[in-house]
């Protein structure tokens, strides 16, 4: 309503601007908020905004080098049109050519040079077969991942939902078994603990009374005095 009211206001005032009205077309677009799936397609186009920027100066890379070469290559002969005699008309000419309308082009030039036909099939594979593609392949990835995540959203949510509700059921009874879980848990860690240090006590206890017996053999065997017959 308000985009009405200054349409209209605009138009009323400078009379001759009346093809302002013309853009209260525009309250079109409200049908974007309204239905689902062109929302979640709108959102994907901004999400994919870098992407894009970076997929939008490699295709200009792209034509800058084509238009070039193109006008090096075919800039001098004489075509029914001047395709490509400068670099302005060459790069009109490959955006022309990028929408698959390029077989006439190629012809003339190939009356003239044999191969010139090398180029345009090039030209085409790259842009309207590789980066369009590419750009395709974006956008749906970009809806793919909005739609997932919508889909998720309820189940986590409700996930989240009914554990706090469980936990605020069972608040009281919960943090009671809780305290008995740990202490068992402590009690029972601490016994292991203790069995095992007496364990380790015994076995080294054992292994010096092994030791102080072999000890007190060799010092008998030496403070024995031998017999004279074994003189």
């Amino acid at each position: 309503l308000v985009f009405d009211f200054i349409i209209v206001v605009l138009s009323w005032s400078f009379a001759s601007l009346q093809i302002i009205r013309a853009f209260r077309i525009f309250r079109a677009l409200r049908i974007i908020t309204r239905i689902e799936t062109m929302r979640n397609l709108v959102a994907a186009l901004f999400d994919i905004m870098p992407r894009l920027g970076a997929i939008t100066a490699l295709l200009l890379l792209i034509f800058y080098i084509f238009a070039v070469l193109f006008t090096q290559l075919f800039g001098d002969l004489e075509l029914s049109a001047p395709f490509f005699s400068r670099l302005d008309y060459s790069l009109l000419t490959l955006f022309v050519m990028m929408t698959m309308e390029w077989a006439d082009v190629a012809r003339e030039c190939m009356d003239q040079i044999w191969w010139a036909w090398a180029p345009f099939i090039a030209f085409i594979m790259i842009t309207g077969f590789i980066v369009f593609n590419l750009i395709i392949a974006v956008v749906c990835d970009a809806v793919a991942v909005i739609e997932n995540k919508d889909d998720l959203e309820p189940d986590l949510f409700s996930g989240m939902f009914e554990n706090g509700s469980k936990a605020e059921g069972g608040e009281g009874d919960g943090e009671a078994g809780t305290q008995d879980q740990l202490e068992e848990t402590v009690v029972g860690s601490d016994e292991a603990l203790v069995d095992d240090l007496a364990q380790r006590i015994s076995f080294v206890l054992d292994s010096q009374r092994e030791m102080l017996a072999t000890l007190e053999l060799l010092t008998r065997d030496t403070l024995v005095p031998s017999s004279p017959a074994e003189e």
